[in-house]
């Protein structure tokens, strides 16, 4: 099939089948990584295929971060299936306390802290591939019962946790599956990986279970090139057996946008952020704006988990009166944000080669908003080409003079009362329905 993305499929369907998808974030749990499935779940569903959905058990998973209000959303049509599960992290949380567990892009750690230091080590070092690898056995069992009763064939197992991609290697070998690894993220070339501080064992120990997986699946599913790209260097047979499918936003999600809302000069940024992200141009030019213009109002809005050391830059260039820090909320406030923002701000992490070391699923919700994207990352990456593809904004690598001159123009708009809405192109492709059709295909023809 190549490296495709996001085919084109016809409007009607044959093959339908029944599809189980394993994956550990499903509703409460809230955050970017129960996004995808929980909207192409709908959507496979809404095509005709027989969808079941494998998780824990809310009360039994190490979520950190909850949304009940996405439980709404879950297709009625779809057989959920919850299991129980061991988590050492509920372990550790009782022991450190929560804000101590290393969140997804390691965003609240500080390893200046020695409690910080410890709680990677324990996770790099006793749990290979990680700490939630403990779910195998509830959802293996339960995944094996299913088959049998139901004669399900294709099974779509979704990481980060990595862990449960074992799950899928596990029902290979005992039953006669079509199984996918839909791999929502990079797994050891992560660009937060070396933080994690694995011993030369278990480094080479995660790496041999990656390309174990790799080799196995049936097909390989990620969310870019760059990343198909870095699991064919693996395990080159990957070249024959993959499709990339990037993540997306849901056209609902959108339908009671107001996108001629005009408010104050906000720039939000949604998510996490940590450490390893490159923030600094864009707050050494925003402090540069500030200079420039005193008398000005403006608002930059964190809506998420932001890395302390964040924080404190932004305190040290004297921007606190400007910024705006907001714990998680559930994902409808989360559109709204965007909607009473001007610009949004999306910042990539590259990894030690320059390249980009995770791709931030908010940018297809950034081109649902239609507001303006100051973009800082890798100019000739993923991200950058779908940015420029579909004009939604300007892309920046660390030139803060250049970014400085762009917040004065974006600015001098807002005070002209100009529309914020932009008229992006070309980003319909990024609808879950389309998504969920390209995932048809892959099905279809396993």
């Amino acid at each position: 099939m190549g490296n495709t993305l996001l085919q084109n499929v016809p409007g009607s369907f044959l093959g339908l089948k029944k599809i189980l998808i394993i994956t550990y974030y499903w509703p409460p749990s809230g955050g970017a990584g129960v996004q995808r499935w929980l909207k192409l779940s709908h959507y496979l569903a809404e095509i005709g295929h027989e969808v079941f959905v494998i998780c824990p058990q809310a009360n039994k998973a190490s979520y950190l971060t909850m949304d009940s209000s996405l439980e709404k959303e879950v297709d009625e049509r779809i057989k959920v299936i919850r299991t129980s599960s061991f988590e050492p992290l509920n372990l550790y949380k009782s022991l450190v306390g929560k804000r101590n567990v290393p969140t997804a892009g390691m965003s609240n750690v500080n390893t200046d802290k020695w409690t910080h230091r410890l709680a990677l080590w324990l996770r790099s070092n006793l749990f290979v591939p990680d700490p939630r690898k403990y779910w195998k056995k509830y959802a293996l069992k339960a995944a094996l019962d299913l088959i049998d009763r139901e004669g399900v064939e294709h099974v779509i197992t979704s990481s980060p946790p990595h862990s449960v991609q074992t799950i899928g290697l596990a029902l290979q070998k005992k039953r006669q599956i079509k199984w996918i690894a839909d791999l929502r993220d990079l797994w050891t070339g992560i660009y937060y990986y070396d933080l994690l501080k694995h011993s030369n064992w278990s480094r080479s120990r995660d790496e041999y279970i990656e390309n174990k997986v790799l080799k196995n699946a049936d097909h390989i599913c990620t969310v870019s090139p760059i990343f198909m790209d870095e699991f064919i260097s693996k395990v080159p047979s990957v070249q024959d057996k993959n499709t990339v499918i990037p993540n997306g936003y849901d056209p609902k999600d959108f339908a009671k946008f107001d996108y001629t809302k005009r408010g104050d000069f906000i720039i939000t940024y949604t998510g996490t952020i940590s450490a390893q992200y490159n923030t600094a141009p864009f707050i050494h030019a925003l402090r540069n704006f500030r200079n420039l213009h005193p008398k000005a109002a403006f608002t930059l809005r964190f809506v998420g988990q932001t890395a302390p050391q964040i924080i404190e830059e932004l305190e040290k260039d004297g921007l606190t009166d400007h910024v705006e820090f907001l714990d998680y909320v559930e994902h409808a406030k989360a559109i709204k944000y965007l909607e009473d923002s001007y610009a949004l701000l999306l910042v990539g992490p590259l990894n030690e080669d320059r390249n980009e070391g995770s791709i931030p699923a908010k940018i297809f919700e950034y081109l649902a908003a239609k507001r303006h994207i100051i973009y800082i990352g890798k100019q000739d990456g993923f991200v950058a080409g779908v940015i420029k593809d579909a004009k939604a904004g300007q892309v920046f690598d660390q030139d803060h003079t250049l970014i400085t001159k762009h917040l004065e123009e974006l600015y001098i708009r807002h005070k002209a009362d100009a529309n914020p809405m932009i008229a992006s192109v070309n980003t319909e492709k990024f609808s879950r329905m389309l998504q969920a059709k390209s995932y048809h295909k892959v099905v279809e023809n396993l």
